[in-house]
């Protein structure tokens, strides 16, 4: 742990502590045994020689007889073969994996099919989760709103290299320097996200520099544990009380991560504001995205260069336009309001007009109505009409619409104007060629009233208890000399009293165009000069209303915004700045406090360096992965041992120094090390090993009166409690749902509501899936610091805000209530039952059995099936008595979808039984 303390030891006193302590060295002058590299021990003789299958077995059983025990008997096959399935890929068995298995009695039935697993593209999506906890992997910054932050290909980069068996030197080279190997791939480049998946501050006021110093900190404490299995972090502050590592060693190591780039900014350049940032490269395109991509690309020059040119065709008609609308506005043209002659409505409602010349229905509201409107008026070169649909408290709601309270709305089908001659010799219709009115309510557009098309209207839901008004450009001028008459009518058929209260018309004089020109835009027309931005947007707004070149700028922003859905995908990579940092230590770790200027230089109580090396991030990954260095073979496979058997033959994986434990196995630990070095770093070889061993096989059962307790002996096999994505992935796997899709963006499967809402600002939104990414592996599923998925969180699953080297392993009462209750859970007990009635045979005895073996491979004891049959029966005789509760039990599996015909009421009963199967300990339970 860094403490953040200051500290008044000196260098010397705690050396001199530790040396009497006999932490550093020993009494005696011996060196620690960790920092001594590991060298290939002679196998040790035993007593019970047929039992050893391979050298881990001699180990294993020398260790037993000088303890006076024995090894337990082989596990069955069924039970065995379940084991090897969940500790290789993570995945249970079918129950034809098991009947092909135990009907295969040849010698090495077994070894075949480990190595089948070995090679299962399932290995390394299982593999790669602990992997992703030591690289604190996760999907987002991880500090206030938590943003989400594309880092996937990383992930799948360590899926890929674990399925294609990647050596671990090779594995480690190209995670810490991939970027600075000479002529590095793009897949090199992705390796390095491993120190780009470090937690980010965004918040308001974070200083970039001191952020950029933490991330280097914890990229160093990171790398010293998982590749060294040691508490280097402690000397950030001070020497190392401990171990044989000083402050200035420390930042040392940091000097070899201390040329990274800046990786938050300000976007704006002011304020508090800052955004994620650093280093990313592009993902290459999918060939189908590469292909829309091409042919988008030369449609959009093609529509930007007819584009340009109607701008400028445009710019070349803007002046007279200007000069037009000037005039037009200069002329004192405006709106006239019109005295109502006489009003008329179907409705046979009551009418008043008021003094503001409007007219205000009321009496009786009818279903539908038409309004005829009669006004004579002396006004000639009328070139538009304004309808103003009004408030009045004696309208429902205050209107404007008579429908109800709640929803004052009016639907306005059709609206229609004559003009007749004083005289009486002519009338026509007149045209109305545009419309545009202040508000209209979605799929109802004002230019519906005029489009002769009955079904359709003006409306205005969503803007009830407010003024409108809508506008009506005539195609030629109205009015004559002597006066003219002007008949409109306003159709109203849609219903449910969806009729106007209240209602004004006036009259347009001059150029209509002065009309749509807003306040702000007729003042810079008034203005015989204008400042560069006054120009600038006027020249806009007059592009914005040029329909050739609105309509070719419409058609560049969709082509743009269509490439935009096809941009690259990015992922976060590590890049070294050409200039390199000055590194201080940094007194009591404070990056304002800088002491004595340091070289990158590795701690001398471990392997030397060589001069070939250079001195940066590559340099540091080859001195790790060479074979002097006394600890990382050993910690990566005190790693796996501990991941098959539950503890670490050194229980301290995360400290091999002299604080740690000691190996219970130390011959068995170098062994395993030198092993795993000679067979060219092979993670599979060495798992190979592992499981195929007689102490891997047996079986798990506590013997009465087991002396050894804990196992840390392994006089027999491993039993203990999956880990939470391992449950749930178990838990698709046999119900039917789990999807085998691999690789690509994260995942959202069910989880409850609200989860995300934390702070309320600029936060992500849970989309639950609903397609097969419902029912994706746990590898893939969206990791959020602030809020993981809160099954993985209930059973143990770390937030990855920073390195976690073990999870641990706790029984709570939410962890049944989860498996019983969450919604994923329910949905594979669901699915389970309807395998079970439509795969598990005839009879109910024969589909318990199915069930049983579904999820437990083994077969089902007498007792355990007759059990299961009674609860089946009596869920039956329940559910029969009251079929509802079985109806909506089914149809509401939101992610499942079943035959209407199918019978609800067995299907549920089943599902009560697949609901104990999949709480069963032995279910969750690697034994």
């Amino acid at each position: 742990m860094i403490s953040k303390r200051t500290h008044t030891n000196s260098r010397r006193t705690s050396l001199a502590l530790c040396a009497l302590l006999g932490v550093a060295t020993s009494l005696t002058g011996q060196k620690h045994w960790a920092y001594s590299k590991p060298t290939r021990p002679a196998i040790p003789a035993v007593k019970a020689k047929d039992w050893p299958r391979n050298p881990i077995d001699a180990f294993v059983l020398a260790r037993l007889e000088k303890a006076g025990l024995q090894p337990a008997r082989s596990a069955e096959r069924a039970r065995l073969l379940r084991r090897v399935y969940l500790d290789l890929t993570g995945l249970p068995p079918s129950i034809a994996d098991v009947d092909t298995f135990l009907s295969d009695r040849s010698p090495d039935a077994y070894a075949k099919t480990v190595d089948r697993l070995l090679a299962s593209p399932r290995f390394g999506e299982h593999w790669a989760r602990h992997w992703l906890d030591l690289a604190r992997y996760a999907d987002s910054n991880g500090f206030q709103a938590d943003q989400l932050r594309q880092s996937w290909a990383y992930r799948d980069w360590v899926i890929n290299a674990l399925n294609t068996g990647m050596p671990f030197d090779q594995f480690t080279i190209e995670q810490i320097a991939g970027d600075m190997l000479v002529q590095a791939t793009l897949s090199q480049k992705i390796a390095t996200g491993f120190h780009r998946t470090v937690v980010c501050n965004v918040e308001a006021g974070v200083h970039p520099e001191s952020n950029r110093v933490d991330q280097v900190i914890d990229r160093v404490n990171t790398t010293a544990t998982v590749w060294l299995g040691s508490t280097i972090a402690c000397s950030q502050c001070h020497d190392h009380k401990y171990d044989p590592f000083s402050q200035k060693e420390y930042y040392q190591l940091f000097s070899f991560f201390n040329n990274t780039p800046i990786e938050v900014k300000n976007p704006l350049g002011k304020g508090v504001s800052f955004d994620f940032y650093g280093p990313k490269i592009d993902l290459p395109l999918l060939p189908k995205q590469a292909a829309a991509r091409a042919k988008l690309e030369p449609r959009l020059a093609d529509a930007e260069r007819r584009h340009a040119v109607a701008v400028k065709n445009a710019a070349s008609r803007q002046p007279a336009w200007e000069r037009r609308i000037a005039a037009a506005l200069a002329s004192g043209s405006k709106w006239h309001v019109l005295d109502v002659a006489r009003f008329e409505s179907t409705g046979d409602e009551d009418f008043q007009i008021l003094p503001d010349k409007s007219v205000l229905i009321g009496g009786r509201v009818p279903g539908t109505a038409t309004y005829t409107v009669t006004i004579d008026t002396e006004l000639t070169n009328i070139t538009a009409f304004k309808l103003e649909t009004l408030t009045h408290p004696s309208l429902p709601g205050t209107g404007p619409g008579r429908g109800d309270d709640a929803r004052p709305n009016f639907i306005l089908s059709e609206f229609a104007v004559k003009a007749r001659s004083a005289d009486g010799k002519t009338e026509r219709d007149v045209v109305l060629q545009s419309a545009r009115a202040d508000y209209s309510q979605k799929n109802w557009p004002v230019t519906a009233a005029i489009d002769g098309n009955a079904r359709k209207g003006w409306a205005i839901g969503g803007g009830f208890f407010k003024d409108h008004f809508a506008t009506f450009t005539t195609r030629k001028p109205v009015g004559g000399s002597g006066g003219t008459t002007l008949t409109f009518t306003l159709d109203q058929n849609f219903g449910r009293g969806r009729t106007i209260g209240r209602f004004r018309i006036s009259a347009f004089l001059g150029d209509p165009a002065a009309l749509e020109v807003p306040d702000n835009i007729a003042r810079l027309l008034r203005k015989k000069s204008r400042q560069p931005r006054e120009s600038k947007r006027l020249e806009a707004y007059y592009l914005k209303n040029h329909a050739t070149a609105t309509q070719l700028d419409n058609e560049v922003r969709s082509i743009r915004r269509q490439l935009a859905k096809l941009k690259p995908d990015t992922t976060l990579v590590m890049v070294e700045q050409a200039a390199a940092r000055k590194t201080h230590v940094l007194k009591r770790g404070d990056y304002l406090a800088p002491g004595d200027a340091v070289t990158a230089q590795t701690p001398k109580a471990l392997n030397s360096w060589r001069d070939e090396w250079p001195r940066n991030r590559l340099g540091l990954a080859r001195w790790l992965t060479d074979r002097d260095n006394p600890l990382v073979a050993r910690v990566a496979v005190n790693r796996w041992w501990s991941q098959i058997f539950g503890h670490g033959i050194v229980t301290t994986e995360e400290d091999f120094g002299t604080r740690g434990a000691k190996p219970t196995h130390p011959g068995l630990l170098d062994w395993l090390a030198t092993e795993f070095m000679d067979s060219n770093w092979s993670m599979k070889h060495t798992l190979g090993l592992i499981v195929t061993s007689a102490t891997y096989r047996q079986s798990s059962r506590i013997r009465a009166g087991d002396a050894d307790a804990k196992n840390m002996l392994y006089g027999r096999g491993p039993r203990f409690r999956m880990s939470a994505e391992m449950i749930r992935d178990s838990g698709l796997a046999v119900s039917g749902l789990l999807s085998t899709k691999t690789g690509g963006k994260p995942v959202f499967p069910p989880q409850p509501p609200g989860l995300w809402r934390q702070t309320g600002r600029n936060e992500p939104k849970y989309i639950v899936a609903t397609d097969h990414n419902r029912f994706r592996r746990g590898i893939y599923v969206v990791w959020r610091r602030a809020a993981p998925y809160p099954s993985f969180v209930l059973f143990d699953g770390p937030d990855r805000s920073e390195c976690h080297p073990k999870r641990s392993r706790t029984n709570t009462p939410m962890q049944a209530l989860a498996l019983m209750n969450d919604e994923a859970f329910v949905e594979m007990a669901m699915a389970l039952a309807q395998r079970i009635v439509t795969d598990g045979g005839a009879t109910t005895a024969e589909r318990v059995e199915y069930g049983f073996r579904r999820v437990l491979a083994r077969r089902p004891t007498s007792r355990e099936a007759d059990h299961l049959a009674n609860v089946f029966r009596r869920e039956l005789r329940r559910l029969n008595a009251d079929p509802k509760v079985a109806k909506t039990l089914v149809d509401g599996m939101k992610g499942l979808r079943f035959d209407p015909e199918a019978d609800r009421v067995r299907l549920a009963a089943w599902f009560f039984v697949a609901n104990i199967l999949f709480n069963l300990d032995e279910a969750i339970t690697k034994g």
